[in-house]
């Protein structure tokens, strides 16, 4: 295994490990889910509780949904990376 494909690996290992799954593919749809609740809570002012949310709680969310998104790409962009790597 080269090194582009092992740090693509260790990556996608992390990432599995902080989001307690056991597959790359498991993980994506954790953090789709997680996104789109964060999304869901902004567009309507109100968290799962029911509950109106703060202005800072919406500072906060949006974050958040900035930090879903990244990891998303760095999961797709690692995961190609592997696959590729690996099959040569």
């Amino acid at each position: 295994m080269n090194k582009k494909a092992h740090e693509a690996r260790t990556i996608l290992i992390k990432m599995m490990r902080t989001y307690q799954t056991k597959t790359v593919k498991e993980t994506g749809y954790k953090l789709v889910t997680m996104r789109n609740e964060v999304k869901q809570t902004l567009q309507t002012g109100k968290n799962l509780n029911g509950k109106n949310i703060t202005p800072s709680k919406k500072k906060e969310l949006r974050k958040h949904l900035l930090h879903y998104r990244s990891e998303l790409e760095k999961l797709i962009a690692s995961s190609k990376v592997y696959k590729e790597e690996k099959g040569n």
